[in-house]
């Protein structure tokens, strides 16, 4: 068998990209997909890994191969590839190229590798990797949501790293395992989290995929959130925490998603939804619910693309992305409205397409946990509703979504034999699901026909078409609500930023002036200290001598008082009186006590 580890062939081929021109970079790019997903397949679950020493003492773990590693690694090369073939209907400005290759290089790094430094290599790779993707875009918005993606990326990279280093030195190890508890894996939750689109940490997921080429969020649907979920699934032991944590997203999202217009954003926050599912199903801790996560995983890489795809499809014919803008396209555009229809059903969690598969397998494992198996049929409820809206207004209501005078065409074809694969897929799964179960390293089968979950998913799609049909506003596209949290991380970077250019400024130029009275003061008591007490005190007394003495006494009180600071600091008095001596012996003693305290 062979035994190199598969991020080298597309990071291989990523370099020769840039010298290659039109479709001669289609073709080798193609063929870096294809010899991808056949060492992926010929990898040896027996291999003893690859193991390369970076310095003297230190060594990194480029392959180590299980059944959990070999599920993931086969889907996300045979997804890429996909996505190779799907972006074949035009030429890719190179850097896209490059970021795709990049992308799927650094998922294949990080789950082959068998030791965190490897892993957080390959992260911060896969960071790169979609920065570019997003900043090849013609938009003129996706430089701003490169930006703010990069510091979403910034922040998580650094908790990531300080997690690993804490890990590192508490444990003596890199390799994977439990992380324990302690600050370390508060840090490494954190910087995974923020790839897996926690909540509050899930803004750059709306804010950067809608902004990428329709090749692009493609691309980016797959690797980064999924890199994330697979990191959580391979080093386990996170507790509940997690499992509510998963909870949230599916609950958050799928809301969110329900009040977009935007086509690709209302898929992005779908991403934040069906990736709660399997952080919730990880969390619970369980082999059952490892193995739902996972599956739900290779589902929603599948299903989520396909979408992606024909959502792609509907932006390249119409230029139009918005569902107020669109409809009619089942006439005009009928392969990619069959397979938008199948990814849509897949999503929703139709029985005889895969999402019903693994979203029964999640609903089951969160069992275990109060509440969080209801959290998450809501969700699915509330899923059916947005899935329903999306196929809806753009393929089957009434046409008016068109650029004027102009009858879109189907989908060129490298885009639909992309989408006709991924669809058939999710359909030989939802029909035999064990072709994937047989794959999970705990041996979890599914059952999405039997008795007590027919009726479950019965019941999930007749409660969202009740309220379709009592809720009169969503039977019609509205102008979708955009305002998230990171209108909280908007305000609060201004605040900062406020601060930082009136009240500091202003705090500081008071610190400065304070410490240059102070130095002027100093200086001042410093030619003559004996006086310079005297003055002190006897300016301290003149309140009282006012008060208490008579006017003529007090009055010579104050000439003295000037006389000595007019003459001073030339006047000269003898300190080594009794009362002196006493002080001076005193600040000695003192000076002493502190000095050893100090040592």
């Amino acid at each position: 068998m062979i035994e190199i580890p598969p991020a080298c062939i597309y990071l291989l081929g990523l370099l020769i990209v840039p010298l290659i021109p039109g479709v001669f970079r289609k073709v080798w790019t193609l063929l870096i997909g294809a010899v991808g997903v056949l060492l992926v397949l010929l990898l040896n679950l027996a291999s003893p890994g690859v193991i390369l020493e970076i310095i003297p003492g230190i060594e990194t773990i480029l392959l180590t191969v299980d059944p959990m590693r070999q599920l993931a690694g086969i889907i996300f090369a045979l997804a890429g590839f996909i996505t190779l073939i799907y972006a074949s209907y035009r030429d890719l400005p190179a850097l896209e190229t490059t970021g795709i290759l990049a992308s799927i290089a650094a998922a294949m790094g990080i789950v082959y590798a068998g030791d965190l430094i490897t892993v957080f290599v390959f992260w911060e790779l896969l960071a790169l990797a979609s920065l570019a993707i997003i900043w090849s875009s013609e938009d003129p918005k996706s430089s701003g949501a490169g930006y703010r993606y990069l510091l979403f990326h910034i922040f998580g990279g650094a908790c990531l790293l300080g997690g690993i280093v804490y890990t590192i030195a508490t444990t003596g190890s890199a390799a994977f395992g439990s992380v324990g508890d302690g600050f370390g894996v508060v840090l490494m939750l954190i910087g995974i989290g923020v790839n897996a689109a926690f909540i509050p940490l899930h803004t750059w997921v709306p804010d950067a995929y809608p902004r990428a080429s329709v090749v692009g969020s493609v691309a980016l649907c797959i690797f980064t959130t999924k890199a994330a979920v697979f990191l959580l699934a391979a080093i386990g032991g996170w507790g509940l925490t997690v499992a509510y944590m998963g909870g949230a997203m599916a609950l958050y999202g799928a809301i969110y998603a329900l009040m977009q217009d935007d086509i690709r954003r209302l898929l992005a926050y779908s991403i934040i939804s069906q990736g709660g599912y399997m952080v919730a199903a990880i969390g619970v801790g369980t082999v059952a619910g490892l193995d739902a996560g996972l599956a739900h995983m290779v589902n929603d890489i599948l299903f989520k693309s396909l979408l992606f795809m024909a959502a792609g499809a509907v932006i390249l014919r119409t230029g139009h992305h918005r569902l107020s803008e669109l409809g009619g396209l089942s006439g005009m555009m009928p392969k990619t409205t069959l397979c938008a229809v199948i990814g849509g059903l897949a999503l929703a969690g139709l029985p005889g397409l895969n999402g019903a598969v693994s979203k029964g397998m999640v609903i089951e494992a969160a069992g275990s946990v109060p509440y969080l198996s209801l959290i998450l049929l809501v969700s699915a409820v509330i899923t059916v509703i947005y899935v329903s809206r999306l196929l809806y207004f753009v393929f089957f209501r009434s046409a008016h979504g068109t650029k004027e005078g102009i009858i879109p065409e189907d989908a060129p074809a490298p885009m639909l034999v992309a989408m006709g694969i991924t669809a058939l897929l999710c359909l030989i799964i939802g029909l035999l699901p064990d072709l994937l179960t047989n794959l999970l390293p705990g041996g979890t089968h599914a059952h999405p026909f039997s008795p007590s979950h027919l009726p479950e998913s019965v019941a999930i799609f007749a409660l969202a078409g009740i309220v379709l049909l009592l809720v009169r506003s969503l039977r019609s596209p509205g102008r979708g609500f955009e305002t998230d949290i990171d209108s909280f991380y908007i305000a609060l970077g201004r605040g900062v930023t406020w601060i930082a250019a009136d009240p500091l400024v202003r705090g500081a130029e008071g610190i400065g002036k304070g410490i240059e009275c102070l130095a002027t003061f100093l200086r001042v008591v410093v030619a003559n200290p004996p006086v310079a007490c005297q003055i002190g005190m006897k300016t301290l007394a003149l309140p009282v001598m006012r008060a208490f003495s008579s006017p003529s006494t007090s009055k010579v009180y104050e000439d003295t008082l000037m006389e000595m600071k007019a003459r001073y600091p030339d006047d000269q008095i003898n300190i080594w009186g009794g009362g002196y001596g006493i002080i001076f012996i005193s600040i000695i003693a003192f000076l002493y006590f502190i000095f050893d305290i100090l040592k």
